[in-house]
Formats: C-alpha cells, sequence, structure tokens
C-alpha cells in the first residue's frame, strides 16, 4: 500500500507491541540466565524477527483479503487441532503442538482463536445489526464451540476458555436486552457447576482451591503463587536490576519465561518498571478499539473489538494470577511470554490490524 506509515510511527499499532517485545526479550535473557535455559532468549529473538517481518508484510498487502479467506482458513485450522490429536507432540501429559526441530514446536490452536474470530467477524459483518437472521448466532455459537471443545480434549483449558471474548460480539452485536443477558448468565452458571462437577480433573480444581485460600499450603500447591507474591513484593520501587532479582535468579520463581514471566519482570524493574509494560499494554489496546471505531466495515470494525478483548483477557489473567488474584491458569502475557506459536499469532493479528488502521486512515 502506498503511503503506509512506518510501523514505528507512534501512531501505529505495531508500535507499543514493539516496545514490549524488546522488553519482553530482555526479560527472558535474564530469566534464563545460569540456568537450562540461558539461549532459549536465541529462540525467542529468532521466533519475535519471523513473527513482526510476517505481520508487517500482511499489514502491506492484506487489503482486507482475509476476511474473504476466514472460512476456508477455519477448516483447514479445525483439521489441524484434529490432527494435533492423532499425531501431536505430548509433553506434560498434553497433546498440543508439532515439532519444529531447533525452533522448538507450534501450537495450531494459538492460531485457531483467532482465524474463528476472523470468521465470525465477517459472518456477521454481512449483516447491519439490526437485519440479522436468528439462526446466525446459533450457528456461529457452533461454529465457536468446535475448535473450543478440541482444544479442550488435548487438553488445555487455559486456552479453550481464551475463546470466549469471541462470544462477546454477539451480544454486541444483537444488542441483547437484560432479560437475555440474565439468562445467558444463568445458563452459564449451570455450565459452571456440571463442569467443576464431571468435567475439570483434580489438578484444575486444586488451582481454584489454592487461588480461595493460597496461604494454606505454602510448600505445595501454593508455592507457585507465593513465590510470585514475594517476587512482586522484593522489586519494590525501581527493581533489582537486569539479573540482580533473588527469587528469580536463586530459581524460586516456577515457568519464569512463559507464566510468571510478569513476576520476573517486576522483581528487577519494581513498580516503575510494571507501570511502563501496564502503559504500554493499555496504549495497545486502546490502539485496537480506536482502529475498531475507525474501520470501514462493519466485519473489520468487529475483528478490532474482538482483538481487544483477546488481549485484555490474556493481560488480566497473567498479571491477574501473578498476583494471586486469579487462580493458577498458563495463559501467555502477548510479547512478553516466551512461545514462538503465540508470538506468530499476535503478530500476524497486528498486522492485520495494521491494515485495517491505515484503511480506516485513508477512508477519513
Amino acid at each position: 500500500m502506498s503511503g503506509m506509515p512506518s510501523p514505528l510511527s507512534f501512531r501505529n499499532i505495531f508500535f507499543p507491541a514493539m516496545l514490549l517485545a524488546c522488553l519482553g526479550l530482555m526479560n527472558i535473557y535474564s530469566a534464563g540466565r545460569n540456568t537450562p535455559l540461558q539461549f532459549l532468549w536465541i529462540k525467542h529473538a529468532i521466533w519475535l524477527g519471523i513473527s513482526f517481518a510476517l505481520g508487517i508484510l500482511v499489514r502491506q498487502r492484506e487489503g482486507g483479503r482475509a476476511f474473504h479467506w476466514s472460512i476456508t482458513m477455519y477448516l483447514l485450522s479445525l483439521g489441524s487441532l484434529i490432527l494435533i490429536l492423532l499425531v501431536g507432540k505430548t509433553i506434560g501429559g498434553s497433546t498440543r503442538w508439532f515439532s519444529l526441530g531447533f525452533l522448538g514446536t507450534f501450537q495450531p490452536s494459538e492460531l485457531a482463536k483467532w482465524i474463528t474470530l476472523l470468521m465470525v467477524s465477517h459472518l456477521w459483518g454481512q449483516y447491519q445489526p439490526d437485519r440479522t437472521p436468528k439462526y446466525l448466532g446459533v450457528v456461529l455459537s457452533a461454529v465457536i464451540l468446535a475448535p473450543m471443545v478440541l482444544i479442550f480434549l488435548q487438553p488445555d483449558l487455559g486456552m479453550a476458555l481464551s475463546f470466549l471474548p469471541v462470544f462477546i460480539l454477539i451480544p454486541l452485536i444483537k444488542k441483547l436486552r437484560l432479560k437475555s443477558v440474565v439468562i445467558v448468565m444463568i445458563l452459564l452458571s449451570l455450565v459452571g457447576i456440571g463442569g467443576w462437577k464431571y468435567v475439570l480433573k483434580p489438578y484444575q480444581k486444586e488451582r481454584v482451591m489454592t487461588f480461595l485460600n493460597p496461604s494454606k499450603d505454602l510448600k505445595g500447591p501454593g508455592y507457585q503463587i507465593n513465590q510470585s507474591r514475594i517476587a512482586i513484593g522484593n522489586g519494590g520501587l525501581w527493581g533489582r536490576g537486569i539479573g540482580g532479582g533473588t527469587q528469580t535468579q536463586l530459581n524460586f520463581i516456577p515457568v519464569k519465561t512463559t507464566d510468571f514471566v510478569f513476576s520476573v519482570w517486576a522483581e528487577e524493574h519494581g513498580y516503575i518498571g510494571v507501570c511502563v509494560v501496564l502503559s504500554l499494554f493499555g496504549l495497545l489496546i486502546t490502539r485496537m478499539l480506536e482502529i475498531a471505531t475507525r474501520a470501514r466495515t462493519l466485519e473489520e470494525s468487529y475483528f478490532a473489538i474482538g482483538a481487544a478483548c483477546i488481549f485484555s483477557l490474556h493481560f488480566f489473567v497473567n498479571v491477574g494470577m501473578v498476583i494471586g488474584a486469579l487462580p493458577n491458569k498458563g495463559m501467555a502475557l502477548p510479547f512478553f511470554s516466551y512461545g514462538g506459536s503465540s508470538t506468530l499469532a499476535f503478530c500476524l493479528v497486528l498486522g492485520l490490524l495494521g491494515s485495517i488502521q491505515h484503511r480506516g486512515i485513508s477512508k477519513s
């Protein structure tokens, strides 16, 4: 696209994401020092380079075509989720990945939630909010539930739950009345009760109970949250500096390059560093909502709203988990947690949003 501004422009959606990625890479380097993960930051740097390059390419070349291919991509993503159950790599009792050799693994479910959002946005966008067929909401609910069920079978409850923001589009678009919202809330409550009794595994129930009473067993289920809180408090105002966090460098923080990566940052960069990262995430999500308001079409607007919801979910769940405000459920912190699949998916979404942003600016 001619006249498209640089990704480093402050108004561009890539700007806060690139800053977060740089800070996240530095954080992963520090977290892996003097451990078997000391070279993990190199892999992450490679994934970042590939992902941002593809994201910028999508931003420049997509031109709205992704929405027209959404149904095909959705069917391919379902096929990949079925294939992963048959021939995928099993780690820690879960079958979620394809092996990619030196680059590690690839998790198709990371792309599946975004492709599902793309398809839902495209199909909803064909109708004005007050003229949508009555059956469409039911059909698209099934479209969302299909990949959720396949992902739950892996099993990966956290990833399955990350599809929930896509459901937010339905009441937003349909402008449901209070009565309908209450009915949906009652149904979700009944599903939650049934899920607790018949679906959740013992270790998943244990995480919920640990959240409700984290101090019950500080050497057992409560260990992770307790060490994370100690690390955050240890950061003080300015932090301990890169490589200076005792909880981090003495390996008290669990899974410190993924689920608890924010604890590492808080310990080594303190309250000021935390405020910087929170501000960048706030700027990123604000940019998405601005794109939604200026989008040329309904499908583009719906996609941007859904993207903001999913990014917000990842942010609040991850940060809420490390401070003990939410149950321990692994969910990547965008551009901060190590993970090639999630990084690639986030960057491709940014590319699509950047393309929507440019078309919206051109329209105005």
